[in-house]
């Protein structure tokens, strides 16, 4: 027998091993060849068998084996009415906590006009109730960290039932967005979290970038996004507090034993009559200020020790017998503060409507909060809600309904929140008054069904934009005019084409990771330059419907593999190394050898100490060194080009090149830094591509148009934080107006002509006008020089002309 078939041998009995392991071994119902095979390319193209692959190794990497079966509680094609479209509600669990119940009131209200399928993510006590509400329920599935899994289950649906749109609750559902995207099925996220404290970072970012709109309960937690996320796009976040939420019949039942516990703990015998009750509703936990709630007590106490006034707490998690990271510091605030008698805890209770009975005021003592539902339940029944200034969403309508000088404190500020306790406390005629107001807030605000009529009108309205997408990702996949070796970040280069092109539009859709789909195009610019909505067409897409026309979103491409003018002799060429790092000068002294050119070296250090390193590892240069200057610690590589060597460059040389030994020690991981650099590099001095500087002046001879060259950076970048200081450059440049979009050497290194750098040699900038460090990742003078280089040119009849290495982004 041959080798080759003694393999093939050896091989099918190792599969028939491992099929009658896997079927002796009860994993046949999690295991499916064909499904694997398909769902996993690199099993099929490895060497291993798949049967083999699964038992042995597949099952602990949490590899799935099978097409997973959908779970429903009914059925779409039983229990739905032909003659309504149908909608879907995902919520994260089935527990009685605020995201899931409001998820309960959304199926209830939409139940009325829609078929509606409940994605239920979790599980929880609430599972049935969500049937009893109408809904088909699927799930419940653990799917939150599966994403996998989470696509297979959605695609199954989206094949089984045609969704008009999705409302997505909490960000703890986001698992199933991207399925939706790649449907273009129209998703709303209500997001309820903060974006500052929630965990993992990405989370957030996932959610905003997937769904077609984002909903937020409370302008609080909107800027918390916005602030993480500056970029996000406008027109795709709103604030829409959401209405009151009906609890499920089986959570309310009480016994009357129970209640009647209930209101001697709050109100005990001995407390009299006018006995004015406080209290606060939650989870033990220092997000929900249980320690400031104590301190105002104690306020409240010392300043009217004679007024009947009574504390409680609402909620799990007190128990400074066990609990030493909280409670038994909670317990020894009382004690010293000797508020043993006025203030009690209490475990939560279905019964919460008998709390907001007995309760003359809710003190939300949270440092943030979005929109709690107690608080909206409270006012609901006509309980004052006490709380803090930009700790919740209650505070800001509590504001603009006109209750903050009754009922809004200062940020955490103790003592103004006592001192509103005791007036409603002492002041009648204020407390019936705030009482009635709160009820009307209430009505106001607080209304389920305007609420989901609300996201209704919402989700109708993004519909053409899910139309709109679907045709732009179609016309854009069959131009084959996009490259995914550019627009795709270095690890989701193999992605399939059609996912890709569909992250690119998203990008442009939602604002927040835009990327150039090839070089030499910008899509901004397009869309500021034909006055495109940001919330229309994809710019690219449009720009292919109207026939490709110019324009300066087209940017001339010096590639590294195409033709290149031969290089002129007798140019007069420098370049500007900044070495603040010497470790690194000794690559960029390797690229420059790849080129015929070289040019003069005019090298600035930061210290003696670096001018030291820096002399001798120059000393292998065989060109010429002009000069090598120790600078003062301002305008970091900026600084040195213009102030310690402008005038010299710009008077004697025909091209200047400018580079810097780039760490990029504000960008938290390392190796994206270093791929910086490197993309960097090798666009303007060459390696692997060749002699790119050599190319680069050579184009650069032939074109007197061309008055800045640098790399093209597949990121659009914009002003982000630097407007301001661009704005004051622009001035004294005499750039008329800086617009939205803008191309720029990212990272601040180029070639130039000497004559395209006089505007702003022009400015004359001196050590001191430089800002002092340390100075932040973005948002400086430096940051805004950086950006103005082509616009100072525009007026001098020259323009930009961008590299690209094939096969190499950032």
């Amino acid at each position: 027998m041959s080798r080759r078939k003694l393999r093939g041998l050896i091989k099918r009995l190792r599969g028939a091993y491992y099929k009658l392991r896997i079927n002796t071994g009860g994993y046949s119902n999690l295991y499916d060849r064909a499904f694997y095979l398909q769902q996993y390319p690199d099993i099929a193209a490895a060497s291993i068998g798949p049967d083999e692959h699964f038992y042995r190794f597949g099952r602990s990497e949490g590899r799935i084996g099978r097409l997973p079966e959908l779970k429903f509680i009914g059925t779409p094609e039983a229990d739905f009415d032909s003659t309504r479209e149908t909608v879907l509600v995902v919520s994260h669990e089935a527990s009685r906590t605020g995201a899931p119940i409001l998820s309960l009131n959304l199926v209830r209200v939409l139940g009325q006009r829609y078929n509606v399928v409940a994605l239920l993510l979790g599980g929880g006590p609430l599972v049935e109730a969500f049937r009893d509400a109408g809904a088909v329920v699927l799930g419940p599935y653990e799917l939150r960290h599966n994403p996998i899994m989470a696509g297979l289950v959605m695609n199954q649906l989206l094949d089984r039932c045609q969704i008009k749109f999705a409302l997505v609750n909490s960000i703890e559902s986001r698992v199933v967005l991207p399925s939706l995207a790649q449907r273009f099925v129209p998703r709303i996220s209500l997001l309820h979290e903060f974006a500052a404290y929630t965990r993992p970072r990405h989370a957030f970012r996932e959610a905003l970038f997937w769904s077609s709109d984002s909903v937020f309960s409370a302008r609080l937690t909107l800027q918390s996004a916005l602030d993480e996320y500056p970029d996000l796009g406008e027109g795709v976040a709103h604030i829409l507090p959401q209405g009151r939420c009906l609890l499920p019949e089986q959570a309310v039942k009480g016994s009357g034993e129970r209640q009647e516990k209930l209101l001697k703990a709050l109100r005990p015998a001995s407390a009299s009559s006018d006995t004015f009750l406080i209290v606060g509703v939650g989870f033990v936990q220092l997000r929900k200020g249980v320690d400031l709630f104590i301190e105002c007590a104690s306020r409240v106490i010392r300043a009217h020790p004679e007024r009947n006034i009574r504390f409680a707490w609402i909620g799990r998690g007190y128990d400074p017998d066990h609990d030493v990271s909280y409670s038994v510091y909670l317990a020894d605030q009382i004690k010293r503060a000797g508020l043993e008698s006025h203030i009690v805890f209490l475990d939560e209770t279905p019964e919460i409507d008998v709390v907001y009975q007995q309760a003359d005021v809710l003190l939300l003592t949270s440092r943030l909060d979005p929109l709690p539902n107690v608080a909206i339940d409270a006012l609901s029944e006509g309980l004052p809600v006490v709380c803090f200034e930009n700790t919740t969403g209650i505070a800001d309508i509590l504001a603009e309904e006109g209750l903050q000088e009754s009922c809004v404190a200062g940020y955490l500020d103790s003592c103004d929140m006592a001192s509103k306790l005791l007036r409603l406390a002492n002041d009648r005629d204020l407390y019936q008054e705030v009482v009635a107001r709160s009820r009307t807030i209430a009505a106001k605000r607080f209304d389920m069904a305007d609420y989901v009529a609300k996201l209704e009108q919402l989700a109708i309205s993004i519909s053409a934009k899910a139309r709109q997408e679907s045709e732009d990702v179609a016309i854009i996949t069959s131009s084959k005019l996009v490259r995914q070796d550019f627009f795709c970040l270095p690890h989701f280069r193999n992605q399939p084409e059609d996912q890709a092109i569909l992250g690119y539009v998203r990008a442009w859709a939602c604002g927040m990771g835009q990327r150039k789909p090839f070089p030499g195009f910008h899509p901004g610019i397009y869309q500021e330059l034909n006055g495109l909505d940001p919330s229309g067409p994809d710019p690219l897409a449009d720009y292919l419907r109207k026939g490709k026309p110019e324009g300066p979103w087209i940017t001339q491409v010096i590639a590294s593999e195409t033709p290149a003018p031969q290089l002129l002799p007798g140019a007069r060429v420098a370049l500007h190394l900044h070495v603040y790092y010497p470790k690194l000068l000794g690559e960029m002294l390797k690229r420059l050898k790849h080129n015929l050119l070289l040019p003069d070296l005019f090298v600035s250090v930061p210290n003696d100490q670096v001018k030291a390193k820096v002399a001798q590892e120059l000393g292998s240069y065989p060109g010429k060194v002009i000069e090598l200057v120790t600078v003062p610690n301002r305008g970091r590589d900026i600084g040195p080009l213009l102030t310690a060597f402008g005038p010299a460059l710009s008077e004697s040389y025909d091209f200047v090149g400018h580079l810097h030994t780039k760490m990029s020690a504000d960008v938290k991981d390392r190796s994206m830094g270093e791929t910086w650099y490197h993309f960097l590099l090798e666009n303007l001095l060459g390696g692997k591509a060749g002699a790119m500087a050599d190319r680069i002046i050579a184009h650069m001879q032939t074109d007197p148009t061309i008055g800045l060259v640098f790399p093209d950076d597949p990121n659009a970048v914009g002003w982000s934080a630097n407007r301001p200081f661009a704005e004051d450059l622009a001035a004294r440049l005499h750039i008329a107006a800086l617009p939205e979009h803008i191309l720029f050497p990212v990272g601040t290194m180029f070639w130039a002509r000497s004559e395209a750098l006089r505007p702003i040699l022009e400015l004359d900038l001196q050590w001191q006008d430089y800002p002092e460090e340390p100075l932040p990742y973005d948002g400086s003078m430096l940051h805004a020089l950086e950006r103005l280089f082509p616009l100072s040119i525009a007026d001098k009849a020259m323009r930009c002309a961008v590299t690209n290495i094939s096969g190499m982004t950032r």
